[in-house]
């Protein structure tokens, strides 16, 4: 088993795939708050992860594609209760290339703040490769589907990143 294989079958044991993504090659995004370089289902603190994250992903040959980064905590309000849906914490999007400040910032980027007692809850980030650029939709953060959102906007999963935080 390679480490595509392997962190592909990491997010299928965590329901990542198919539950909130579609199944892709397995590309680990590099992911590092600070000097905290993000391996996945670490367990970051709540400190730790209050500003946005450098991500970089595998790019194709000609670099002409764009992106959208999501980040979204699977297991609001908490893991028993999140009936499915997700809280969005950050979405940008059309993207070019690796360059995140050049994307349309559709959602700010806010932080883990886990409901204290609610348990350890989970945080993906995921890379998609957009078919087209669509501009900036219209985004709340309770009650986020991030399938449906990628289905309804063409989006390619490419790479994926996940951490755990909790808020004692």
């Amino acid at each position: 088993m390679n480490a595509n294989d392997a962190f592909l079958t990491a997010l299928q044991r965590e329901r990542f795939v198919p539950d909130r993504m579609d199944a892709f090659a397995g590309d680990e995004a590099s992911v590092k708050y600070g000097d905290v370089r993000v391996s996945p289902g670490a367990r970051l603190s709540v400190a730790q992860t209050a500003s946005a994250p450098d991500l970089e992903w595998p790019l194709r040959e000609d670099g002409s594609d764009m992106y959208t980064v999501l980040m979204f905590d699977v297991d609001a309000p908490s893991r028993a209760t999140s009936h499915g849906l997700c809280w969005l914490h950050w979405a940008v999007g059309d993207i070019p290339g690796l360059d995140i400040a050049a994307g349309a910032e559709i959602v700010p980027y806010a932080g883990p703040t886990p409901p204290k007692g609610s348990g350890p809850h989970r945080y993906v980030l995921a890379v998609y490769r957009q078919s087209r650029e669509f501009g900036l939709p219209q985004l709340d953060r309770p009650r986020f589907d991030p399938l449906r959102f990628a289905h309804s906007h063409a989006l390619e999963p490419i790479a994926a990143n996940f951490f755990v935080t909790e808020n004692e």
